[in-house]
């Protein structure tokens, strides 16, 4: 969804502007940051279990660190296979534990129901599907970027929502009735289940037609 628009651009201007210089003076490579982003999302998976708010401020970490490799492989030229497969490897380990952390926080709620467990399945199946598409769509030399839940997308959703749903929860909790509590994170898993499986099948369908061309 962010891919390409402005919103994008002046992201990567800002880190290639600001961040990418600091990182080349403390002599940090591409693979340091990668290495970096995985222990940021460890963080984040422990600390979803028992504060959202700061798995959510972690979740946004892992998704400046990861953005912030490839900006520092093309500045240093070093965009080799090893770093992206790396790099790509490392970014599906990093969703799968923070998901796990946020299924964490919900066992400790007492909120385990299979509906819960069905709705955390459908997010990791759609989120490797997203991916999945993507790589074998482009091993076959069709470029596929549509969707409205790619990677970055999801790594902000998670962390907003982690943030607001403690916020939600500390205005409105004991005033609020059960069903309400955690609402924010409920609703923003929801859309991922949803979304990445509708991304999934529109990025299949996508190359279907592309390759019938």
């Amino acid at each position: 969804m962010l891919k390409g628009t402005p919103i994008e651009t002046g992201y990567y201007r800002f880190l290639e502007r600001y961040l990418v210089p600091a990182l080349i003076l403390m002599k940090l490579t591409p693979n340091h940051i990668s290495m970096a982003g995985l222990v940021a999302s460890i963080m984040a998976g422990a600390a979803f279990v028992v504060s959202p708010v700061w798995g959510g401020l972690l979740t946004l970490l892992t998704g400046l660190l990861d953005t912030l490799d490839g900006s520092l492989a093309r500045s240093l030229g070093q965009t080799r296979k090893f770093g992206a497969f790396l790099d790509s490897v490392l970014d599906r380990y990093t969703e799968l534990i923070i998901y796990i952390g946020i299924w964490c926080y919900f066992y400790r709620q007492g909120e385990t129901t299979p509906f819960f467990s069905l709705t955390i399945l459908l997010i990791l199946f759609g989120s490797l599907m997203v991916s999945y598409t993507r790589a074998r769509a482009e091993g076959l030399g069709v470029r596929c970027l549509v969707g409205f839940f790619q990677r970055g997308e999801r790594i902000i959703l998670i962390g907003l929502s982690g943030i607001f749903n403690s916020v939600f929860n500390g205005l409105f909790h004991p005033a609020a009735s059960h069903w309400s509590r955690d609402i924010v994170l409920s609703i923003a898993l929801l859309l991922l289940a949803v979304g990445t499986n509708l991304t999934a099948l529109w990025r299949f369908l996508h190359v279907l037609n592309s390759l019938r061309r």
